[in-house]
């Protein structure tokens, strides 16, 4: 009976053994390349594999390592040096603590141009980089003009010189270049955005139609839908901002700045009550929100809510204690307190 036990025992082994090798996992897409890096060390494609493989992880600093030895590997192929730019480049505008990372994207768009002249993708790179310099808006441009020269139908120089424009404040001038960026790629919702600022700020009601094209391009896009609302709201159209910023907020229901706006709507319509509520969902996505605090704190002090106002104001002074607007309004309020108790 024992010997059948084991017996038993021995065949529920061998099949548990042949389960595990049968339900081996296969190795990774991330190991594979590793393994073939591994056995041909001096073949740059295949790190520009792996390098695609964390681009499309969103692994940045991964991918940059691996252009890095492309180009080791190929000093003189100025693609891997254009790659290579772009990267530190992409890292610098989400890392700001890559001090260094603008120059060497700087040097290696260079290095690309030198070994490749009149490439577009670099010119438009280094224009970039010029443009995000300080005072370098001249280099940026006569960058952004080689590669119009080069091919004409390039919207992104043209979107890039409406921004050096705006930023001079030749309006009129970076209209033109805007309006020639939706002329080649009428897709490009950003230059619909910056006309729609350029008429918002003249107060133009032109403005409204532009966001309203980057919404038909991009019903999500944040900016216009924002804008479009603070429009309303500046032009004191009350319906129309409350309408937009509450369509604003089905799309980004956490959008503290969105609800802050609002407030200040049903303020001017005279409805406290309603604006503290707005105030208060504001501080519930930002909790160090101070001009949150001191609006609703306004809004308590106006429904006769003294303790709610004075906590508030005290909150906003406690985040930032500079913030005078808090500091003259906690002081009136005690100053009137005390009136009132002698």
């Amino acid at each position: 009976m024992r010997f059948l036990l084991f017996i038993s025992f021995i065949a529920l082994l061998a099949c548990n053994n042949q389960s595990e090798q049968g339900h081996a996992y296969p190795d990774s897409e991330l190991t594979i390349l590793s393994k073939e890096i591994a056995k041909s060390p001096n073949n740059p494609q295949l790190f520009i594999k792996r390098a695609e493989y964390f681009l499309s992880e969103n692994n940045l600093e991964s991918a940059l390592m691996d252009y890095k030895e492309c180009v080791k590997l190929s000093p003189n192929n100025g693609q891997y040096h254009y790659q290579l730019a772009l990267l530190y480049y992409e890292i610098a505008k989400v890392d700001r603590t890559k001090h260094q990372y603008p120059n060497k994207a700087f040097i290696h768009a260079g290095k690309s141009l030198t070994l490749i002249p009149n490439h577009i993708p670099s010119l438009l790179l280094k224009g970039e980089l010029h443009l995000a310099a300080i005072s370098q808006e001249k280099e940026a441009i006569s960058c952004f003009n080689q590669v119009i020269e080069l091919d004409y139908n390039t919207p992104k120089a043209h979107l890039l010189k409406g921004y050096i424009y705006a930023k001079l404040g030749k309006q009129d001038k970076a209209i033109q270049f805007f309006h020639n960026t939706v002329d080649i790629d009428p897709t490009q919702e950003e230059a619909y955005v910056q006309l729609g600022l350029i008429y918002q700020q003249r107060k133009d009601s032109t403005a409204v139609l532009y966001y309203q094209n980057t919404l038909k391009i991009n019903p999500q896009n944040k900016m216009a839908l924002f804008n479009l609302a603070k429009f309303y709201q500046d032009m004191e159209q009350w319906n129309e901002a409350i309408e937009s910023y509450t369509h604003l907020l089905q799309v980004y229901p956490t959008y503290a700045d969105a609800y802050y706006n609002i407030g200040f709507v049903h303020i001017k319509l005279g409805i406290y009550d309603v604006a503290a509520n707005d105030f208060s969902q504001a501080i519930s996505f930002n909790p160090d929100f101070f001009e949150a605090f001191y609006s609703r704190g306004h809004c308590y002090e106006t429904l006769g809510d003294i303790a709610r106002a004075e906590s508030d104001y005290k909150k906003a002074i406690q985040i930032e204690d500079d913030y005078q607007n808090a500091k003259d309004a906690l002081n009136a309020l005690m100053k009137r307190n005390k009136q009132i108790k002698q």
